[in-house]
């Protein structure tokens, strides 16, 4: 699918960011991983023109709660993400190539956290360098949710959200057969237009789709993302990412399709359009 919202150049410059995060190692045995991808992902929001706050854990200094906004419509609507930016242990001889260095194996990216959540969040930073600056933005990022999140869980509910209009989930999924699964919550009118502008896209890629009223699923359960438990509230939701069936999250050669960037490029562009139409 060709995309006015996503390039070959987009495609890879996000194959390039993952490539450097994945070989970070960013787990929890390696507190200097953890560290390197947050300043990076740090600096890459800073390069677009987003504030950063650290709320940090004095017990592990290396894995901070990331707040990242972007105000630049006093008068606009907010659009507010979320995710993690540390990944599940790999070992690597069960794998066949390395877990810590990017592969292409037939025309899938194979590598630990590309799933989760590592491309869908370099190519959320690469379409905030084009997006309609009448939307602000905030993005909730953790470095310890493989870890079951205690330290996220023990502070978002103490934290000032900007009014948020509708929360983005890490990722999303597609179906073997190329249905789209779109899971909401809290469903409005806002979201109504949202998930019909979304189905035309899917319509005229010639894909179907699935709607399923629940969140995304969590290693640890749902009732336990401190995401969905403090920041969720009565807001509308959507998941909506480049994730499929054959992506084995948390298991061996975890791999995502770089022939989903397009259309969820083209999907995250529609969600903005309607939020400031």
């Amino acid at each position: 699918m060709s995309s006015p919202n996503w390039s070959d150049k987009d495609t890879v410059e996000c194959r390039s960011i993952v490539r450097h995060w994945v070989a970070m190692r960013a787990i929890e045995s390696n507190p200097s991983g953890l560290d390197k991808i947050h300043r990076d992902i740090c600096s890459k929001f800073v390069e677009l023109g987003f504030t950063i706050n650290l709320n940090e854990n004095t017990s592990a200094p290396h894995r901070p709660l990331v707040c990242a906004t972007r105000e630049s419509n006093p008068d606009g609507p907010w659009l507010g993400f979320w995710g993690h930016y540390d990944v599940e242990p790999a070992v690597e001889t069960d794998w066949s190539t390395s877990p810590w260095g990017l592969e292409e194996v037939d025309s899938r990216w194979v590598g630990r956290g590309v799933g989760d959540n590592l491309v869908p969040l370099a190519q959320r930073l690469i379409l905030f360098g084009k997006m309609d600056p009448k939307v602000n933005l905030v993005y909730y990022l953790q470095g310890e949710e493989e870890i079951g999140s205690p330290f996220a869980e023990s502070q978002y509910g103490s934290i000032i959200v900007p009014p948020v209009d509708l929360w983005v989930e890490e990722t999303g999924y597609f179906y073997k057969d190329g249905r789209q699964r779109l899971m909401v919550l809290n469903e409005n009118e806002l979201l109504k237009e949202i998930l019909a502008e979304l189905q035309s896209i899917l319509h005229q890629d010639g894909r179907e789709w699935t709607i399923r009223h629940r969140p995304l699923n969590k290693a640890f359960g749902a009732e336990n993302c401190p995401c969905l438990n403090h920041l969720l509230g009565k807001i509308p939701y959507i998941a909506i990412g480049p994730n499929d069936d054959h992506c084995t999250v948390h298991g061996i050669n975890e791999s995502v399709s770089p022939s989903l960037l397009p259309i969820c490029a083209d999907q995250l562009h529609k969600v903005v359009e309607v939020m400031v139409s």
